[in-house]
């Protein structure tokens, strides 16, 4: 049987914490689980636990779980790769299911960005970012991750680039050049990079120069037109395929006899 996994963010083993309605409905009466199942307790910094079902009570029709932490959960997930995406709203339920394929694929993070082809308010106080948030809990907890993709504020392309000066930039566009897996691959694995996905319509001319006085590259893909989920996905499908893609270290390296 699978365990369900269940995020209790600062859960502290040895200790036992009672769950809100909402998750102790869906753990109770849509996953069947009942005292003594074993869970996965997801307490965030990349600390997993083991977990057991306490106890069960109910007030009414709705069921009340306390769960008891545990020892550390030793099949640990690999740990996130160093990318952020910035993506221009445009249809929200494509930026939801964006939020949803990096999250699954270990990406670290994703902006809401405000560019100038962009159709989606993104005022404070409109509950999205909120919303986005429940979203990457839930695909978390879906996928395994030991912590939440990063959901920054909404942010215009000049403020990111100044708060993201560390990190190589990629501006997804169409004719732009179809990179080789070692553009994005350093010494210690994958180089942190931020790549900008832009609006139906595209970056403007000008967001695109601001991009490239930055040091920022052009990224292009088989596939001239495509939606932004798509695009997102090709993203945090680039990452997973350097990965998996780059050469083992020779056994005859100094690195390894250095000692």
């Amino acid at each position: 049987m699978r365990l369900h996994r269940i995020w209790l963010p600062g859960a502290r083993k040895g200790r036992s914490y009672s769950l809100d309605a909402k998750e102790s409905h869906h753990l109770i009466t849509v996953m069947r689980r009942g005292e003594g199942d074993e869970v996965i307790i997801i307490a965030g910094g990349d600390q997993v636990c083991h977990g057991v079902i306490e106890s069960i009570r109910r007030e009414g029709e709705i069921p009340l779980v306390k769960v008891a932490v545990g020892d550390d959960y030793s099949a640990e997930p690999p740990p996130l790769k160093p990318w952020v995406v910035g993506v221009s709203v445009v249809k929200e339920r494509n930026f939801e299911l964006s939020i949803r394929m990096l999250s699954e694929l270990g990406l670290e993070g994703i902006v809401p960005l405000v560019s100038e082809r962009g159709q989606i308010s993104l005022a404070a106080g409109s509950g999205k970012i909120e919303r986005w948030r429940r979203i990457a809990l839930e695909s978390a907890k879906q996928c395994g991750r030991s912590s939440l993709l990063d959901i920054r504020e909404p942010s215009s392309i000049g403020d990111l680039l100044d708060t993201e000066t560390a990190r190589d930039l990629w501006i997804a566009h169409p004719g732009g050049l179809q990179p080789s897996w070692s553009d994005f691959i350093g010494p210690d694995g994958l180089t942190p990079a931020l790549f900008l996905v832009g609006p139906e319509g595209g970056f403007s001319t000008s967001e695109i120069d601001l991009c490239s006085e930055q040091g920022g590259r052009l990224c292009g893909f088989p596939v001239p037109v495509m939606r932004t989920p798509v695009a997102v996905m090709l993203i945090g499908a680039l990452g997973a395929l350097v990965e998996m893609s780059r050469e083992p270290p020779d056994s005859d390296s100094d690195a390894l006899n250095s000692c």
